[in-house]
């Protein structure tokens, strides 16, 4: 997405961004459309929904929540985005990416393109034969429900220098939630 405030999303990007959604399959989020319809959807309805993010308009639908089992005791809440949602983040997600993947460091694997768990392990190896004895890997607990966004989203503005693109992450980040049938 031209977040930056020109026109749309190139055919290229619309398509590489719908494939990454439709790639990652999920359930449809609580307006219906699943998967197999956003082609259709967005081929109907691209232009309005660009336009509505950069006119500060666009409102991202309600997210479905669903506990599921963390352990046999705990649970964690998921949130089920609508396709449209996903593939507004994609769009998001890829244009970030441009901006930050070259800054990040060859040996950090968590949620990074073309990284992955067998990479890290294949390093780990790597560094135990060369004689290093210490390794460390981090899981933040609740991470993501403890982070202070403000502080994000003021390193990626310093970096994209884009309003627009700052508001709609802000929106995605917050959408309202529905859970057992009521809205929070």
């Amino acid at each position: 997405m031209d977040i930056e405030g020109k026109a749309s999303l190139s055919a290229w990007e619309a398509y590489k961004t719908y494939r990454r959604v439709v790639g990652n399959k999920g359930s449809c989020g609580v307006d219906g459309i699943e998967v197999a319809d956003l082609h259709e959807f967005l081929s109907m309805h691209q232009r309005d929904l660009v336009r509505d993010v950069l006119a500060e308009k666009y409102l991202p639908a309600a997210i479905i929540g669903v506990e599921i089992p963390k352990s046999i005791v705990k649970k964690r809440l998921l949130g089920i985005a609508t396709e449209v949602s996903r593939w507004l983040q994609q769009a998001v997600s890829q244009h970030l990416i441009t901006r930050f993947e070259i800054e990040f460091s060859d040996h950090s694997y968590g949620f990074r393109p073309k990284k992955n768990m067998q990479q890290a392990l294949q390093q780990s190896l790597a560094y135990i034969n060369a004689g290093c004895s210490d390794i460390v890997d981090i899981n933040l607990s609740k991470f993501f429900d403890e982070v202070a966004y403000y502080k994000i989203l003021q390193l990626i503005f310093e970096k994209v220098k884009c309003a627009t693109t700052l508001r709609l992450i802000r929106k995605l980040l917050r959408p309202p939630i529905l859970v057992n049938g009521k809205l929070q």
